[in-house]
């Protein structure tokens, strides 16, 4: 049994990272410092590499474009995502024209179009909040999606939204 646990736990190693010259097999990573999936990753002609970013909560998921362009970090577009069922409807979206990435600079966009999406929303409905309120629940929104997928009470729906994100 042990000898079987230990070829099973092999393959596994071998398709994360396989060896030089083996294809792998596709697994969305997690980069902790970002708090964030690292999705489709390419390479431009021109060698520049691009990437989906992809952090969510409960409620909602952020989609961030990155370009890394020699040795800077952009950000390209920035996506939110609300869940209705099982499926995700796009509610916000940002373009920049190449904007240095910066974790503070995304929080504030993604909690800014938060804000403007729960406005909208609020105004369809003829309700009204305050705009310190509706910035507080923004911001405890988005902080939801900072959560750290190494901690043992990630909700791991990953599994249902990395493939919705993918067809976007």
């Amino acid at each position: 049994m042990a000898n079987l646990t230990k070829a099973i736990n092999k393959d596994l190693i071998d398709s994360i990272l396989p060896v030089f010259g083996t294809s792998r097999t596709y697994v969305p990573v997690w980069d902790e410092g970002q708090k964030m999936f690292l999705c489709e990753q390419h390479e431009s002609a021109a060698g520049n590499l691009y990437y989906k970013g992809v952090r969510f909560c409960d409620r909602i998921v952020i989609v961030e474009k990155v370009g890394l362009y020699h040795w800077l970090t952009y950000i390209d577009a920035i996506e939110i995502y609300a869940f209705n069922g099982s499926k995700l409807e796009l509610v916000q979206k940002r373009d920049y024209d190449k904007v240095y990435r910066n974790e503070n600079f995304i929080r504030s966009e993604s909690e800014s179009m938060l804000c403007d999406y729960f406005e909208g929303m609020l105004k369809m409905q003829n309700r009204t909040m305050s705009n310190s309120e509706l910035k507080e629940k923004a911001k405890e929104i988005i902080d939801g999606c900072y959560k750290s997928f190494l901690d043992d009470d990630f909700n791991a729906r990953l599994t249902q939204i990395i493939p919705q994100i993918e067809r976007k």
